[in-house]
């Protein structure tokens, strides 16, 4: 079924805008030098002059006073405890652990600015925005972005194009220039990663959303995403919910769309490796000198470590804004302890059994947990269940991304595989980090496979859990121990582990 506020033909009529092309299947723009075919780059060679470079490059300028570029912020508290059945594995995992987030006592973390920018010339559509013909870094975007344009380059390609940047940056900065807002004609522009992927949605659409909410204007919101035939019910009810004097306003496209002038959302943390702006040293000035902030560049580990070590304003926004709209909520019934579980009758259910699951829960249940099936629940009810829980617990999955709501004395603990270490760790951390909450990973074995050479890659999709007993053992201790600091338990549910045991 189609959504209601999905653009048709009426789009053009809206707003001062052109669709490139138009073809059944197939969408094909040429912007510059650079071709874009179905959300892909065709080509396989790349300038860093490919890119846009905010404050170099012009096009792009501040709507009002930026504010700081970045703050500094308490980091979520992290552990990663590993906990297969197999000692060879477990020493690999280990290994693979990032020493920055090794301990409970982690490192600071920044929050980077997002900013409403006016862009000229702006081609938006297929996962990623390009201004002038060049392609724009920007939060989980410009990851996407980076991703297509690697996929095309071999390791040699990738080094040339890492040191490109490394001059670019040393080119002369102007900095990005403040126009005045002056009427509200332009659209708002907002990229999604799709619309069927809650995590996606909560973690980097919605933001974009809680920065445009900030702004006294009825222009139309221009929410691109590959296909809008994939557009699931809770991203409306989200929209909907929290901010309610947006939601007549927002559409959703799947064509590239070529706009004269438009606003989007800017987030600074590619900028921190593109730009030589002195705000960005003033800010890293009291660190140590060997401080991996003092090194940024454009390649892998860095912007990795950006990615985990950062979150955006918009995230902040977000959750004052939830938080807000559920303060009036009542408040005595909702359950303490939570275990994350999956829906069998849901349609969306993806089917990844986890063995020895009962097992856990019997236990958990001994220490008053509830499962909950937040789909079943409205957006402000979920919201408000995950900031009323001390404690929460749950499979790997797209549910974490709750987090960005929690009570910030809560714990959060996900159970997850050499599997989701290997790809996923890493994608809450933001999450967690707008909270400052304690967030622990536990890694159980791969439902089905034993020795670390026999992961499956996660091409071929995320795997059931199989939590064994030393996952379960160091789950629960987890619990009791964080419970003895901070949440006793009700003097009944002593009595009954008193009586278990």
């Amino acid at each position: 079924m189609r959504h209601p506020l999905i653009a048709s033909e009426l789009f053009q009529a809206r707003c001062n805008t052109a669709i490139a092309a138009r073809q059944f299947g197939r969408v094909t723009l040429q912007t510059g030098s650079r071709s874009l075919h179905q959300g892909l780059l065709l080509e396989n060679v790349f300038s860093a002059h490919d890119f846009f470079f905010p404050g170099t490059d012009k096009g792009l300028c501040y709507l009002g006073p930026p504010g700081k570029l970045l703050k500094k912020r308490p980091a979520a508290r992290v552990r990663q405890i590993v906990a297969t059945e197999s000692e060879t594995v477990n020493r690999k995992m280990r290994r693979r652990i990032d020493p920055r987030w090794r301990t409970p006592t982690n490192p600071p973390v920044f929050e980077t600015l997002s900013s409403l920018v006016l862009a000229r010339n702006l081609v938006a559509g297929r996962r990623r925005i390009s201004i002038e013909g060049k392609l724009v870094l920007s939060a989980a975007a410009g990851d996407r972005v980076w991703k297509a344009v690697l996929d095309r380059l071999d390791a040699n390609a990738e080094r040339r194009l890492n040191a490109e940047f490394q001059q670019r940056k040393q080119e002369a900065h102007h900095g990005m220039e403040v126009a005045d807002p002056g009427d509200d004609d332009a659209p708002f522009v907002v990229d999604a990663r799709n619309g069927f992927n809650f995590y996606h949605f909560l973690t980097e659409t919605m933001p974009q959303l809680s920065v445009i909410a900030r702004v006294r204007s009825q222009a139309s919101i221009f929410i691109h995403l590959p296909r809008v035939d994939d557009l699931k019910d809770f991203v409306q009810g989200y929209v909907s919910d929290i901010y309610p004097g947006l939601a007549h306003r927002v559409s959703y496209i799947d064509k590239m769309v070529k706009y004269d002038a438009a606003r989007l959302v800017y987030n600074h943390r590619h900028y921190l490796y593109q730009s030589s702006d002195a705000a960005i040293d003033i800010a890293f000035s009291e660190l140590p000198q060997d401080d991996p902030w003092r090194r940024l560049g454009s390649d892998r580990a860095c912007r990795k470590f950006l990615s985990k070590s950062t979150f955006d304003t918009g995230m902040r926004h977000l959750r004052h804004d939830a938080l807000e709209r559920v303060r009036g909520l009542p408040q005595q019934d909702r359950p303490k302890r939570l275990w994350i579980g999956r829906d069998p009758n849901s349609p969306d259910n993806k089917n990844r059994p986890n063995a020895r699951e009962n097992e856990l829960l019997g236990e958990l249940r001994r220490r008053d947990f509830t499962v909950a099936y937040l789909e079943k629940l409205t957006p402000l009810e979920q919201i408000a269940m995950i900031n009323g829980a001390d404690i929460v617990v749950g499979p790997h999955g797209a549910g974490f991304a709750h987090m960005l709501f929690a009570n910030r004395r809560a714990l959060f603990i996900e159970v997850g595989t050499p599997q989701t270490q290997l790809h996923r760790w890493g994608d809450f951390l933001g999450n967690a980090h707008v909270a400052s909450c304690a967030y622990s990973t536990v890694f159980a074995d791969v439902e089905g496979y034993g020795a670390a050479e026999d992961i499956p890659a996660i091409s071929s999709g995320h795997r059931g859990i199989h939590i064994g007993e030393l996952a379960a053992e160091r789950i629960l201790k987890h619990i009791d121990e964080f419970s003895a600091r901070h949440w006793p338990v009700s003097s009944d549910a002593k009595e009954r582990n008193r009586t278990r045991s």
